[in-house]
């Protein structure tokens, strides 16, 4: 007859009381570590290039899961104008296992970077040998308030995040939260990082982390070309327009642009001129065309007036011609502006590749504006003025030119307003 230890271990021998209580410590922790290890391994080895990981959030089976990584060549703005801009073309186009998409409630404002708030699609997706319906809604923003960066919530939609609720094959919802920012040398890559939140139904958390892993993994070699083509021409350039004048005696030719920028106030502009500071904001500015940046000779009290002298050495696409700037702050009581000065706010500068400084006539540029018609942006008017000899490298020149203050100065309002109350107004 086997002998069984008395469960009333407060009458047996110490020493096996003590190795009863070292085996009870022992073993559950043994089995979680068994099983997380058990969940942990085929997600890890399904997400090639990723590092993706579960962790344990109680002893219960229930598992939260994350992963990390880099999108090399794609900036954080091509994931803020996708998560509003999907479409099934380049939910496909991301991988064979992407079946059928379709927006359940469309975005309110795509043509804007960002999230918007309620929007919801599904999508059929292949994994695990089966068809499965992922539905996925845009949260609120505020639901995820302590979570991600507080200036998300200086502009007017997050800049550096995803929130979202996901439901696979009608089961419980379970939350999503995708954070992004530029990376690497001169910030031209996204580190990436998800992490979903413990699923009711084993397994179907770090199933739609690898599937959404995928996705941005997929569309990475194309993004940067869909920001490019829809976002930036298609819907930037729309927002204002430029006439280019003729040549003058001087062999001068003047550009004239015209902007509305909604979104932004007068103090903001005038203010970016001394603080616009690195690379890393330079690229906020226009994430394709522009490249580096640096004060040559740095403003010597920035504040809401550009200083006169102070120099910006710039890298940045014009067209498909890449031109290296020194863009000077100049004082119109010295040297003539391109266009008459009124009454508003200006800022007024030469800007000159550095071989042929002082070797032609400097081309010089004046930006001037004032409060749009319905208050909540500026107009903004500007005059380049420029050697005409520039069309021997580039016969479109002026074109481009013309394209490119509209592609950047459009994009203001979407970091502008929170560099503005963060670092002028503390907020």
């Amino acid at each position: 007859m086997p002998h069984r230890f008395p469960l009333n271990t407060a009458h047996s021998h110490p020493r096996i009381q003590a190795l009863l209580a070292g085996a009870i410590r022992v073993l559950p922790a043994l089995t979680v570590g068994v099983l997380a290890g058990w969940l942990q391994a085929p997600v890890q080895a399904a997400t090639t290039g990723v590092t993706t990981t579960t962790t344990t959030s109680s002893p219960a089976v229930a598992h939260s899961v994350t992963a990390s990584f880099t999108l090399g060549g794609v900036r954080p703005e091509a994931l803020s104008w996708l998560w509003d801009n999907l479409d099934e073309s380049l939910f496909k186009r991301a991988s064979a296992n992407h079946q059928a998409f379709r927006w359940l409630n469309a975005p309110t404002t795509p043509e804007h970077l960002g999230y918007s708030s309620a929007a919801r699609y599904e999508a059929t997706v292949t994994w695990g040998g089966a068809n499965h319906r992922v539905e996925l809604t845009h949260l609120d923003p505020a639901t995820v308030r302590t979570r991600v960066a507080s200036d998300n919530f200086l502009g007017a939609k997050p800049y550096s995040f995803l929130a979202a609720r996901v439901s696979v094959d009608h089961g419980s919802p379970f939350t999503v939260l995708v954070q992004y920012r530029a990376t690497g040398s001169g910030f031209g890559d996204t580190a990436v990082q998800i992490e979903a939140s413990p699923s009711a139904q084993a397994g179907q958390a770090a199933a739609w982390v690898r599937h959404f892993s995928e996705l941005l993994q997929g569309l990475r070699p194309t993004v940067m070309t869909e920001l490019d083509q829809r976002y930036f021409n298609a819907v930037l350039k729309t927002r204002g327009f430029y006439r280019v004048g003729q040549v003058d005696s001087k062999w001068m030719v003047p550009l004239h642009v015209v902007q509305e920028i909604k979104g932004i106030d007068s103090d903001m502009l005038r203010w970016w001129w001394d603080h616009i500071g690195n690379t890393e904001r330079y690229r906020l500015w226009q994430p394709i065309d522009h490249v580096t940046f640096e004060w040559t000779v740095e403003p010597h009290s920035p504040d809401l007036q550009y200083d006169v002298g102070a120099t910006q050495k710039v890298k940045e696409y014009v067209g498909k011609s890449a031109w290296t700037l020194l863009i000077t702050g100049a004082d119109p009581k010295v040297k003539t502006p391109p266009a008459p000065l009124g009454t508003d706010p200006y800022f007024f500068a030469t800007a000159n590749p550095p071989i042929l400084n002082g070797l032609l006539p400097d081309n010089t540029l004046l930006h001037s504006w004032r409060p749009n018609a319905t208050g909540d942006g500026v107009v903004l008017t500007t005059t380049f003025l420029n050697t005409a000899l520039v069309r021997v490298l580039n016969p479109r020149f002026f074109e481009d030119l013309g394209s490119h203050a509209l592609r950047e100065f459009q994009m203001l309002p979407y970091f502008l307003p929170r560099l503005y109350r963060r670092e002028q107004l503390g907020e």
